[in-house]
């Protein structure tokens, strides 16, 4: 089983590594879970009341979920996976906003999520980016190319139409498949090309 690390950014976008903790948790992987300070706001925007704080959208995974997440305070330096001891496969920042794009691409380390995602660099793990914005201006273009020659995978949340999505389910399927796949875990979240339905 993998050990991965999932940041939360406050991006639009928050129902995204809500799931991908939750399936993870559900396949028995370690989430080392981190929430930025502003991801309630949009998670509360997005997803409802429930969802009003760190801790709150930690209480939303079932009791059996949550043993295989440890959530992380955002500005925790002390906490294992700020430092590259810690071993984990691969850093998913899902979604990452443009903030924490340009944070990362500039070795700025001042959260714990930034920073986790910094020592995935140094360490030669996986690095995945979901950046949720548009349109890119070019600074948020260059941000990504400087991180892709770094290493980094860069995923950006858009339909898979080919599989013929039914519901934004399906379409948060497709995203997340899509992350998976790059993580090297086998999954049946979503149909690949010339395996649609109606083939």
């Amino acid at each position: 089983m993998a050990v991965i690390v999932v940041g939360i950014s406050g991006a639009s976008g928050v129902i995204l590594g809500f799931r991908l903790a939750k399936w993870l948790a559900r396949e028995r992987h370690t989430v080392e879970l981190v929430i930025s300070r502003d991801a309630p706001l949009t998670a509360v925007e997005e997803m409802g009341k429930a969802f009003s704080s760190a801790k709150r959208i930690y209480e939303q995974f079932s009791r059996e979920e949550r043993s295989y997440i440890r959530l992380h305070p955002f500005q925790d330096f002390g906490a294992p996976i700020a430092s590259g001891s810690f071993p984990v496969h691969a850093c998913v920042i899902i979604p990452c906003s443009m903030a924490t794009l340009a944070a990362i691409a500039s070795g700025l380390s001042d959260n714990l999520l930034r920073r986790a995602a910094d020592v995935t660099l140094k360490e030669g793990r996986k690095l995945v980016l979901v950046p949720r914005e548009m349109p890119f201006s070019a600074i948020h273009l260059e941000n990504m190319l400087k991180l892709a020659r770094l290493g980094a995978s860069i995923i950006v949340p858009q339909p898979t139409w080919y599989t013929q999505p039914k519901s934004i389910e399906d379409v948060e399927d497709g995203i997340l498949g899509k992350v998976l796949d790059v993580l090297g875990i086998e999954h049946t979240l979503c149909p690949r090309w010339g395996y649609t339905a109606d083939r």
